[in-house]
């Protein structure tokens, strides 16, 4: 018994290795946000505009998920994780945290902070467990759920005209 507990570990951090190497795949290998070389004063409009319109165009593939997902639909609930998978893993690969530094280029560190806030709304939106009827909490998390949505709606529309501003 003792060989086999020791046989786990190793088998625990090879389905941990793969699941992380599945996450990032979901980054395709053409993406304008790989490979992005960052130097002490960040990334010019013209190395990063095109990643951030690979991201602004995920969030707009994203609002009408939720929006369904909202009414109960929960084939769109389901697409709307990925689809926010997605737009995490287009902004790991273009910098993680690096996009929230402050950048030479303001308006590009203004447009990473309402990018970053859409995203935070959406995620926040997506861990509110929405009760059915005739749950006595149902009509409050339904409505915590409405008011996250508003959040990411309105937070993602201010990332999609600043982007629309800078092209």
């Amino acid at each position: 018994m003792h060989k086999l507990a020791h046989l786990r570990y190793p088998l625990i951090l090879c389905v941990i290795s793969s699941t992380l190497a599945a996450c990032g795949s979901s980054v395709p290998t053409d993406s304008r946000c790989r490979n992005l070389v960052y130097k002490d004063e960040g990334l010019s409009r013209s190395e990063y505009l095109p990643c951030a319109a690979e991201i602004v165009a995920a969030l707009d593939e994203l609002g009408p998920q939720s929006n369904a997902a909202l009414k109960g639909d929960r084939q769109a609930r389901s697409q709307g994780q990925a689809t926010l998978s997605r737009v995490n893993a287009l902004m790991q690969a273009a910098g993680g945290r690096n996009l929230l530094e402050r950048w030479n280029d303001r308006a590009l560190t203004d447009l990473n902070v309402r990018i970053s806030n859409a995203v935070t709304s959406y995620e926040a939106f997506y861990m509110v467990r929405v009760l059915e009827e005739p749950n006595q909490f149902a009509a409050q998390t339904r409505e915590a759920a409405a008011s996250e949505l508003r959040n990411a709606t309105r937070n993602h529309q201010e990332a999609r005209t600043y982007y629309r501003r800078l092209q």
